[in-house]
């Protein structure tokens, strides 16, 4: 992850240098006689307009069919479907066998006819043969899903008729799908899940489990593809529809489940005692133990039964993931966001070593983002960290994540985690596709929030960022422009490409409108998009609508083109007097321009990354004699390469 510091990164507000005036200096005095002159090295040149971007023929379409519009809210047009479910499922910890029986009410909200139906088994991912790009323990290499029976509206259909390509099962409707209609499909099946720590979800401690993508889901049909059957490869994340989760999770008697639905027959499972302290911690501003080591020798904790049937409810979500162990410790505080108290729960084995501390963390966080940044509600009536998977993930009321041994990656990671709950979860964000989306947002204000817990007032872990930016920046196999579809990405290329490319174009991007512009702009596209599916371009209009400019000059580089950031020291006209300023790697980026002399003075000149806006590769800045040293810009912008930023010239 990333930082930086204030105090070295000056505003980016700066007249475009193509108009050729006298510039406006940052603060700091610089003397009238250290002029400005651009040079273009491709006079002519206009700056771009959205209307210059690449816009796939599907998109094209949506736009023409006005589901779409250009004003970055939903066209006239616009439909997206619904998805509810009513699952019944057994856990079975000693072979990790889960059976389930469900029922998706699908309500077609489309002007299509439709004739068929696509299911994503995302646990086919570990089926032998699967083609996926994450690498697998052949402990977890199984047979796959196995579908025992299917209806649709009723009606059975013969399981020789199923079809299957990638995680994908494709059914023939029995009757045709009216749009505005609502049809019915039933299915039992049965599946292994992994049996130890995988990514995103697993088995720890042999008797603690998170369940993650579990249920046969059903695929999205949208307005820009209809179904979006890529299926699941591992590396790229999910795409959702919401809807309405009625789940029943059957398990032996000493195991707790917690959930993202709400509990609804808590009196049928807990002894009195583990009730109030539910109770008293989902009150409680400070951290109450809900289970200690001491509860869990005594195992009295549930009431006396073989089985417990767990029923849990949630309401327009875009899935449904839960947890149980018979030995993790649980902690439970609460935050009142002014609208409503948040319980907040962590659960976590005895021996963890910082993750008695994820409760007080995921409290602040909360805090953070609904009062601060992004200062939007928390869309989940509840939240629950769990202990488990290596890094970490997020689902909805829920987070899963790995216990660090250093208390920074803790509070790192959990803030990070807690952050998507507003992207892609609060806004339905088309993970498979746009994986830049969400991260990118969800990291920037993760980080902030991460600052603020550090009481790192000037954001300096931005230069983490920076650092692994410089790594692979210009890299062919990891670099690639941001609007390439998140599935067809290998796992090195998604790491940079969902996390460390787009959170430093977001950085530039904050910098250059100001910050509380910025935010602005995130609250206006979670109001426009909250519980529906946006598309970049959807973003990028809100945010140029904000800026007040059309952005397609830093969109189309930062974005569709190949390339990177680095600016390099070119030539220096001792004669002259100036020092000519190279866009190497051709994305907009703003210059900080530090020039020491041999008489003790230094002066600094800053330019916004609008300076490259219009097509120019170099500008020249005229200087006072005697140049002893000169200092490109700082670790607080990310660049491919500093080598090229610093020159001593000697007398």
């Amino acid at each position: 992850m990333f930082f930086y510091k204030q105090s070295d990164y000056p505003a980016f507000s700066e007249p475009n240098c193509n108009n050729y005036k006298k510039p406006t200096f940052m603060k700091t005095n610089i003397p009238a006689n250290l002029l400005f002159i651009l040079l273009m090295s491709s006079s002519g040149i206009s700056a771009q307009s959205m209307n210059d971007l690449f816009i796939p023929y599907e998109i094209q379409q949506a736009y023409e069919n006005g589901t779409r519009s250009t004003e970055g809210i939903p066209g006239r047009n616009y439909f997206q479907s619904r998805t509810d479910y009513a699952i019944k499922t057994e856990f079975f910890p000693e072979t990790n066998l889960l059976t389930g029986t469900e029922t998706i009410t699908f309500k077609h909200n489309g002007r299509d006819t439709l004739s068929n139906i696509y299911l994503n088994l995302y646990q086919n991912l570990y089926k032998k043969g699967t083609p996926g790009n994450l690498t697998i323990d052949a402990a977890n290499i199984h047979e796959g899903v196995e579908i025992t029976s299917v209806k649709v509206n009723g009606i059975p259909l013969n399981l020789n008729s199923l079809n299957f390509f990638s995680t994908i099962l494709h059914l023939h409707s029995p009757e045709k799908i009216a749009p505005g209609s609502e049809t019915s499909i039933e299915l039992d099946w049965r599946q292994i899940m992994p049996v130890t720590a995988v990514k995103r979800q697993g088995t720890y401690n042999k008797t603690s489990f998170f369940i993650a993508y579990w249920y046969p889901k059903l695929c999205v049909f949208d307005d820009i593809e209809g179904w979006n059957v890529a299926g699941h490869k591992g590396t790229a994340e999910f795409y959702s529809d919401y809807g309405n989760f009625d789940v029943e999770i059957t398990v032996p008697a000493e195991y707790i489940v917690w959930s993202s639905g709400e509990l609804q027959n808590s009196s049928e499972i807990f002894t009195e005692k583990f009730i109030d302290r539910i109770r008293q911690a989902s009150q409680s501003d400070t951290v109450v133990h809900i289970i200690t080591a001491a509860d869990r020798i005594e195992n009295r904790i549930t009431k006396p039964a073989i089985k417990h049937q767990w029923k849990f409810k949630s309401e327009n979500q875009t899935d449904f993931a839960f947890a149980l162990s018979d030995s993790y410790l649980w902690d439970g505080t609460s935050i009142n966001t002014g609208n409503k108290v948040i319980p907040v729960n962590s659960v976590y084995y005895e021996t963890a070593e910082t993750f008695s501390t994820v409760a007080e963390i995921s409290r602040k966080s909360i805090d953070f983002y609904v009062n601060k940044i992004p200062g939007i509600a928390f869309p989940f009536q509840h939240l629950t960290a769990f202990q488990g998977s290596p890094g970490g993930m997020e689902f909805p009321g829920m987070i899963n994540d790995q216990d660090f041994d250093n208390a920074m990656e803790t509070i790192l990671v959990t803030s990070h985690e807690i952050g998507h709950a507003w992207f892609p979860f609060n806004v339905g964000i088309n993970e498979e596709k746009y994986g830049w989306m969400d991260e990118g947002l969800t990291t920037y204000i993760g980080l902030a929030a991460f600052s603020e817990q550090i009481g790192d007032k000037d954001l300096s872990i931005f230069k983490e960022a920076f650092k692994r930016y410089k790594q692979k920046a210009g890299s062919q196999t990891a670099d690639v422009p941001l609007m390439i579809v998140s599935y067809a990405l290998s796992d090195e290329t998604a790491g940079f490409s969902t996390y460390v490319k787009p959170i430093c174009a977001f950085y530039l991007l904050a910098e250059y409108m100001g910050k509380d512009k910025f935010y602005q702009a995130i609250r206006l596209f979670t109001e426009r998009w909250q519980g529906k599916h946006p598309i970049p371009y959807d973003l990028f209009y809100t945010f140029n609508e904000t800026a007040g400019e059309d952005l397609a000059w830093f969109w189309k580089p930062w974005f569709f083109e190949f390339g990177y950031a680095d600016l390099a020291i070119g030539a220096i006209d001792k004669v002259e007097n100036f020092v000519t300023i190279v866009n190497k790697g051709s994305y907009p980026m703003p210059i900080i321009l530090t020039v020491r002399y041999h008489d003790g003075t230094e002066e600094t000149i800053s330019r916004g990354m609008d300076i490259w806006k219009d097509g120019i590769k170099s500008c020249n800045f005229n200087l006072r004699p005697d140049i002893k040293e000169i200092i490109l810009n700082n670790p607080m912008i990310p660049e491919a390469s500093y080598d090229n930023n610093h020159i001593v010239i000697e007398l």
